[in-house]
């Protein structure tokens, strides 16, 4: 299956590429994503050892495997592939995500996703249908503010919130997601969160979908 998923951050695409090559950062924005170790650095990026959990009412899969991340600094572009497989039921899932940035204007930059994956097993009876598209866009924007709070975090104060607590550009978190760290003493590297990831809830996702597609019959938006 396919999906294509695009977002923007309101972030300079020289402030946001060095988040790509920060592998723990990326896997903890991920909801449900995990590192089992120490990521291995290879020419143009990494090679890593993953999990993944997700819940489906009274279902958990929780993958276990490797992935790759690779970049290419002169064209803002990379790719992260990967696969695993969940032991109680016997589904495997593989699939390889392409990204690319692109500066939309000074402050503000685009992130475009392919991927295209494949799942087997008993849990590959949750892969089919349009809905899955929906989660999948749900997710990306949970990624999304994840990634946006972690790289303001990691901006230099202005002069006029200095002593203040405040940091420069910072968006609320999503429901759920854990708080972004302070920004380290250099000013140009992007903090390192904890890898731990709290298991992705689908069941949560599906409803939220659900309960969007019945607002928009009546020509509402979620509050």
């Amino acid at each position: 299956m396919q999906l294509e998923q695009s977002f923007t951050l309101p972030f300079a695409r020289a402030a946001v590429w060095p988040a790509f090559a920060d592998v723990p950062m990326l896997v903890a924005c991920m909801p449900g994503a995990g590192l089992t170790g120490e990521a291995r650095a290879v020419a143009g990026g990494a090679d890593l050892d993953l999990t993944f959990t997700v819940r489906l009412g009274p279902i958990t899969g929780a993958f276990q495997g490797q992935g790759a991340i690779r970049r290419d600094d002169a064209a803002f572009s990379g790719t992260f592939s990967g696969g695993g497989a969940d032991r109680k039921s016997g589904s495997r899932v593989k699939g390889e995500a392409k990204f690319s940035l692109t500066e939309l204007a000074p402050a503000e930059t685009r992130v475009d996703v392919a991927v295209d994956y494949s799942l087997t097993g008993s849990l590959a009876q949750f892969s089919r249908g349009a809905i899955v598209k929906e989660l999948a866009a749900a997710m990306t924007r949970d990624f999304a503010a994840n990634l946006q709070a972690r790289i303001a975090a990691a901006q230099p104060a202005p002069a006029s919130a200095a002593g203040t607590g405040a940091v420069a550009g910072e968006a609320p978190r999503p429901a759920g997601a854990t708080a972004a760290p302070h920004a380290s003493s250099d000013a140009g590297s992007v903090t390192r969160p904890q890898e731990a990831a709290a298991t992705l809830d689908a069941g949560r996702l599906f409803w939220r979908v659900l309960w969007a597609r019945i607002l928009a019959l009546f020509g509402r938006t979620p509050g």
